[in-house]
């Protein structure tokens, strides 16, 4: 007489229970690389924002004469419009938001921040503009009391980062408008000295460059 096989089906409670352990450390795993992967993303989102702003503010000052037919920059974004403020043809102030109604862009960054902009008020005198002998006043660094990385510099943006207005050493610069000093470097999670902020600029050489190529200088 044959014997049959007695098949079990499905699983025992501890089976179950080290099928649920393995999910939950899979489920566990997989959220800090995705919170990581959103932020990567915003972070190169506005990476790339920044160097449209900058082809656009050369742009505005290839099609933007002053009244002598020179070029110019223009002026900050003091009261949050969007739009650059003067008092007659000086800028209100050397540093404020981007005037991003003026250029034709979006006024906030991946974090829903607005973007900061910084100019040297010579290039951006709407009544005399600036020539191949003007020059930038802003200063770039490494940190707050560090290297000085570029100068001479007559323009610059920056996005406050994930974390806005941060209280580190090297964030709090950057938020310090009665200078011309910004800081640009990796980001970092140092406890005191948090830094987050993306920083761009254009080199007087570049600007010069593109704007005799167009025959706006000398």
């Amino acid at each position: 007489m044959m014997k049959k096989n007695s098949l079990h089906f499905g699983f025992t409670l501890i089976e179950m229970a080290i099928v649920l352990v393995i999910v939950g450390l899979m489920l566990g795993g997989l959220l800090v690389p995705l919170s990581a992967q959103m932020d990567q993303r915003n972070y190169s989102e506005t990476q790339k924002a920044l160097s449209d702003i900058k082809e656009a503010l050369i742009g505005y000052a290839l099609s933007h004469p002053a009244a002598d037919g020179k070029p110019h920059f223009p002026c900050p974004d003091t009261d949050g419009d969007g739009l650059e403020n003067r008092t007659a043809s000086a800028c209100t102030s050397a540093e404020g938001d981007l005037p991003t109604v003026d250029l034709g862009l979006p006024a906030l960054d991946s974090w829903r921040n607005r973007y900061r902009y910084r100019v040297t008020n010579s290039f951006a005198d709407n009544a005399t503009g600036f020539t191949l002998a003007s020059s930038g006043n802003i200063t770039i660094r490494d940190a707050a009391a560090g290297n000085t990385v570029a100068s001479a510099i007559p323009v610059a943006i920056f996005s406050r980062g994930k974390n806005g207005a941060g209280a580190g050493t090297d964030e709090a610069e950057n938020s310090d408008s009665t200078n011309a000093i910004l800081v640009a470097h990796a980001p970092t999670s140092t406890v005191g000295n948090e830094f987050d902020d993306l920083v761009v600029w254009v080199p007087s050489g570049i600007l010069f460059n593109r704007l005799v190529a167009a025959g706006k200088l000398p």
